[in-house]
C-alpha cells in the first residue's frame, strides 16, 4: 500500500513567471544542488503542444535509517521528472511528477498543477510514495515522504530568492 502525500509550493509571482522559473535549467540545477544533490544533470525538453518536460538526475548521500541502508547503500541516484502541459489562457498548467531511485524499490508519482493562488502562484502535487519492500515498506515510504517535504521547503526558499 502506498503512502499519499500532498505538497504545496507557494511562489511569489504570477503563473507565467513561475512556470518559466520551474522550467529554467539554471533554477532546476540550483534546486538539485540546494537539496544536497551531487553530479546534477538537467534537461529541459519543450513539446510541440507548448508543454515542457524537466528532468533532473542527481546523486545524494544516503542519509537513511539503518533498516533502509541495505536497500540503497551509501549513495542514492535519482531521476526526477516533471511534465508540464501547455499553459491555459490564465497561465495555469496541469502535469505530472515522478521520482525514480536507481537500484531501490521506491517510486514516487502523481499529478501536479500550477495555478494562481496564495501570494502569487501555487504548485500543488498529489504524490503516491510506494516502496515494495517486505516488512519495512511502510517505514521506507514514510521516511521518503518526510524527505520530499524537506526538499519542497528548500525548493520554495530557492524559488522565493530567485523571484524576489
Amino acid at each position: 500500500m502506498a503512502t499519499s502525500l500532498s505538497v504545496r509550493l507557494d511562489l511569489p509571482a504570477g503563473p507565467e513567471t513561475a512556470g518559466a522559473l520551474l522550467t529554467d535549467p539554471d533554477y532546476v540545477q540550483a534546486v538539485g544542488e540546494g537539496t544536497g544533490g551531487q553530479d546534477v544533470e538537467v534537461s529541459v525538453t519543450p513539446s510541440p503542444d507548448g508543454g515542457v518536460v524537466v528532468e533532473s538526475r542527481r546523486a545524494l548521500p544516503a542519509q537513511v535509517p539503518s533498516y533502509a541502508r541495505a536497500l540503497v547503500g551509501d549513495t542514492l541516484r535519482l531521476v526526477e521528472t516533471r511534465t508540464f502541459g501547455p499553459a491555459a489562457p490564465d497561465g495555469s498548467r496541469d502535469g505530472s511528477a515522478s521520482v525514480r531511485f536507481e537500484g531501490a524499490p521506491v517510486s514516487i508519482t502523481g499529478p501536479m498543477r500550477l495555478e494562481a493562488g496564495g501570494a502569487g502562484t501555487v504548485l500543488s502535487l498529489e504524490l503516491s510514495v510506494s516502496a515494495s519492500v517486505p516488512f519495512v515498506g511502510g517505514k521506507v515510504e514514510r521516511f521518503a515522504a518526510e524527505q520530499i517535504e524537506r526538499a519542497a521547503a528548500k525548493e520554495e526558499q530557492i524559488a522565493a530568492g530567485r523571484l524576489a
